[in-house]
């Protein structure tokens, strides 16, 4: 079952609050709306509950423990109405189903935050009457907060071979998290997935996935934008900031591992096989450069609305005309510096050039200079994901034409 956004079932919490005339614990009619929901609870039995959804789908309750936990629940009523966002909510069904359940039903709502033991909660009785009443549980607190606990399933050797890559991308996400006010809204991440999920390969390569999804921490909750489905999970985590991402390296590419980060329609199909052939599709994709590289003499007669840069004036000199077929944001041309380290290369580079947005029908015409064997200039751009794509522009020792290598920019 969907939940709907913290914010909403605050609202509707407080206009059901409304409706009853009363605050949770001080119902309008004397003591009939705050026996209602107190007396329910005291007698449920566990033959009368017939659904529990849980926030995680593979937590599973015990009928028996809920009511006995309710039938606790009812004695230990609160003069203190907790307060504030109400990040767990439990609903617990006495009647519909077994295909269907609805608003319509007889059952219980019950909402809990951050203060820890403090619960409210509202009671439909299934014949169009609610009541509402604020309880102070331990037991009943953690039973909810509880279904919110996020498993943990972390490949820690593929995870540690990775970390690099996914600690900048997660503290970029973070960094994103902010307001006019704050900029600091988050704190930091801890992974709770990461495993492979398969290996897909096809004539263009070997192509691992992986699932990710870290959960990030906040030192305050009031001021995390709770959108796009964010919630907070039993340790007090923030997640759903970057959920159903999908991580995916291609082999051994030169010196590292080529990666893209893909979303959760990767695998779309109605069937298995189907979504592994839509899955390979994006990913070969997604491994595609969205910038080509031509000489410009070959591609430039007819093309009059061009960008032009140069980088470099020494001989000999060399015309590049840089396309796309689609727009890509944050274009820019990148001086290249190649070290040798640990038998291998690292690439530091610098910014010579930057467009907002490279587009098909105004291409960039880069005057420059190739060095013997390797790289001085390059391309970047942002992907869909908001990762940054690197190549370097050489030369091809085969037929002489200009191609891009991927590359990963060392970090300081």
């Amino acid at each position: 079952m969907k939940r709907l956004p913290i914010i909403v079932l605050t609202l509707a919490l407080c206009l059901l609050t409304a409706g009853c005339g009363a605050k949770p614990n001080e119902p309008d009619d004397g003591d009939s709306a705050k026996a209602e929901i107190v007396e329910r609870m005291a007698t449920v039995t566990a033959e009368e509950i017939k659904y529990v959804p849980s926030f995680v789908a593979d937590v599973s309750l015990n009928a028996e423990e809920v009511a006995s936990i309710l039938n606790e629940a009812a004695e230990h009523r609160s003069k203190q109405p907790d307060s504030g966002l109400h990040h767990y909510t439990m609903e617990i069904y006495l009647s519909g189903g077994p295909d269907a359940y609805s608003s319509s039903d007889e059952h219980f709502v019950f909402f809990a935050g951050l203060d820890e033991n403090h619960i409210n909660g509202i009671y439909f009785n299934g014949k169009g009457d609610s009541s509402s009443m604020s309880f102070e549980d331990e037991t009943l607190y953690w039973l909810i907060r509880n279904s919110y606990r996020t498993e943990v399933q972390v490949d820690k050797d593929a995870y540690e071979y990775h970390q690099a890559i996914l600690d900048r991308r997660a503290q970029r996400l973070a960094a994103q998290c902010a307001s006019p006010s704050r900029t600091d809204i988050l704190t930091g991440y801890e992974v709770v997935q990461f495993y492979q999920k398969e290996v897909l390969t096809d004539e263009s390569g070997s192509y691992t996935v992986y699932c990710w999804e870290p959960a990030f921490l906040a030192d305050s909750t009031d001021a995390v934008p709770w959108v796009g489905g964010m919630y907070l999970d039993a340790d007090g985590r923030v997640c759903a900031y970057e959920q159903y991402t999908y991580f995916v390296a291609k082999g051994e590419s030169g010196n590292f591992p080529a990666y893209r980060f893909l979303f959760w329609d990767l695998y779309n199909g109605e069937t298995e096989e189907a979504g592994k052939e839509h899955a390979l599709q994006r990913i070969r994709q997604a491994f595609e450069p969205a910038v080509q590289a031509h000489w410009a003499e070959d591609v430039l007669d007819g093309i009059s609305d061009y960008h032009e840069v140069s980088v470099s004036t020494a001989e000999p000199l060399a015309r590049v005309l840089l396309s796309c077929e689609y727009a890509v944001r944050d274009f820019k041309v990148l001086g290249i510096e190649a070290s040798p380290m640990s038998g291998s290369l690292s690439y530091s580079t610098e910014e010579l050039y930057a467009l907002d947005e490279l587009t098909p029908d105004r291409p960039l015409l880069l005057n420059m200079t190739f060095y013997g064997l390797l790289p001085y200039y390059g391309v970047s751009y942002v992907d869909g994901s908001g990762e940054t794509i690197s190549y370097s522009i050489n030369m091809s020792g085969k037929d002489g034409s200009v191609i891009l290598t991927e590359f990963l920019p060392c970090t300081q």
